[in-house]
């Protein structure tokens, strides 16, 4: 779909004749995911946006995250809506604005993780600066530099495409003007740097050095454990420099989470692309076998599910995501309880109130009933 997507470029066949696999991706497992991790973000930003939890810097990433994760996701939306015959992807304007989103919302995306590892480095090998450099004044700077930064980068679909026909008779598609063609070559080598190679060194190194801080901050917990100069009187400092060891280990254990689960799914994507790229410079013809199609269509997935999964990492990893996420429940919960409570009680007195107006109504007319009957009498 885009120079972000990952996608290998099949042949001529494949296009015209795509095969069950293919056929399944696109109009089965590419709406589930897109249905899942668009309710999943939406809920994820909302809670890191909320007052519990936004006074964090790496909430602002992981918000940041989820909500170019749903941008991503509607481009997706947009583009498999061509599959069913929705043609609304190859039209003026959504052309340009799709590609674009997808674009600057994958590079979004992809440098979140890049800060979420940075700030994960940060508090354990790192944490006497983690006042100064997990600030949310300063994550909120970086986040605004990321996004004007992929803007001005991804902003060359705004005018490179242009939505036409090769033969009049023929339907129109979304696709690169013949005088930028050279251009688009070169932003995807571009792109390749921004949201592959680079990022992922800088994630693979800092994971690294984080596990290798994580192992000797085991192995000096253990030595505190086995010293036989700590006896049972001074058992309270022993688990006091216990616990400090690993500082912000709830923290540290859900952002650690991300960053792999990012490595996990999002590599294995650009293995095709990559292997087409070499070809391409090599200047071999490329031909996409049918291992290769399945390959690609199997990572295709994994990378799809990068944008939409982050919710469960949140929730499987994320203690204080939800304990939030328990109260914003019980809260919506309580108010329907409460809304429904308030109504039943109106009703109530609304009916008691009908009938103590009835009952006074019918004395009323018994009380004038007497009355007339005893005037007759006296009469």
């Amino acid at each position: 779909m885009n120079s972000s997507g990952a996608e290998a470029v099949p042949d001529e066949s494949d296009s015209e004749y795509p095969d069950k696999t293919s056929l399944t991706v696109r109009l089965v497992i590419l709406p589930v995911i897109f249905l899942v991790g668009f309710f999943g973000n939406t809920l994820s930003a909302w809670l890191f946006m909320g007052k519990s939890l936004r006074a964090k810097s790496c909430s602002i990433y992981l918000a940041t995250k989820s909500i170019s994760d749903n941008g991503f996701l509607l481009s997706l939306f947009v583009a498999w809506l061509d599959f069913v015959d929705v043609r609304i992807f190859h039209t003026q304007a959504v052309c340009h604005v799709t590609l674009f989103l997808s674009n600057i919302c994958g590079f979004v995306s992809v440098w979140s993780v890049v800060m979420v590892t940075f700030e994960n480095y940060i508090r354990i090998c790192r944490p006497s600066e983690v006042r100064s450099l997990c600030s949310t004044r300063l994550a909120r700077r970086v986040t605004v530099f990321g996004v004007v930064f992929g803007a001005m980068v991804y902003n060359y679909p705004l005018w490179t495409l242009d939505v036409n026909a090769k033969h009049p008779d023929q339907k129109q598609f979304c696709q690169t003007q013949p005088r930028f063609e050279k251009f688009e070559m070169v932003m995807t080598y571009v792109d390749t740097v921004l949201t592959l190679v680079l990022p992922l060194f800088i994630i693979v190194i800092l994971i690294c050095i984080i596990a290798v801080s994580l192992v000797d901050a085991s192995k000096r917990k253990d030595r505190l454990r086995k010293s036989s100069s700590y006896t049972s009187v001074n058992s309270t400092k022993l688990t006091s420099q216990n616990n400090s060891v690993i500082p912000h280990s709830q923290v540290t254990k859900m952002l650690l989470s991300v960053s792999l689960v990012f490595v996990c799914l999002h590599t294995p994507s650009h293995a095709i692309r990559m292997k087409v790229t070499v070809e391409n410079l090599l200047g071999q013809t490329i031909v996409t076998s049918q291992t290769d199609r399945l390959l690609q269509h199997f990572f295709v997935v994994l990378y799809y599910l990068n944008f939409s999964i982050y919710f469960f990492i949140f929730l499987g990893c994320g203690r204080n995501f939800r304990k939030v996420l328990k109260k914003r429940v019980k809260e919506i919960c309580g108010k329907r309880k409460e809304s429904t409570t308030t109504c039943a009680s109106e009703y109530v007195i609304n009916n008691r109130m009908w009938s103590e107006d009835r009952d006074l109504e019918t004395s009323k007319d018994t009380l004038d009933f007497d009355q007339r009957s005893t005037c007759r009498l006296d009469n």
